[in-house]
């Protein structure tokens, strides 16, 4: 686990962001994949680098779940009143 879940931030989140960006072009999925893969072991290679990721999970997950709170909050205060609220119309 020391390992694995470092590696797979670092491969989605770089994944992610060629996918979402095409800055290699549009349909290389396979491209962005295999780039994301050798970033992503290069990043595990680097120990300093993986602790520094250890600990910083725990206060990302917690932070994620004060953030979903937040906005299941805000959805419920200014959430449609009238109408269709499912916006299915």
């Amino acid at each position: 686990m020391d390992i694995i879940l470092p590696f797979l931030l670092v491969f989605t989140l770089v994944f992610a962001i060629l996918d979402k960006s095409k800055l290699l072009g549009e349909g290389k999925r396979q491209i962005n994949a295999i780039i994301s893969l050798v970033v992503g072991l290069i990043f595990i290679g680097f120990s300093y680098a993986t602790n520094i990721v250890q600990k910083l999970v725990p206060f990302l997950a917690v932070s994620l779940v004060i953030v979903f709170i937040f906005l299941l909050v805000y959805g419920f205060i200014s959430g449609k009143t009238e109408g269709d609220v499912l916006g299915l119309n």
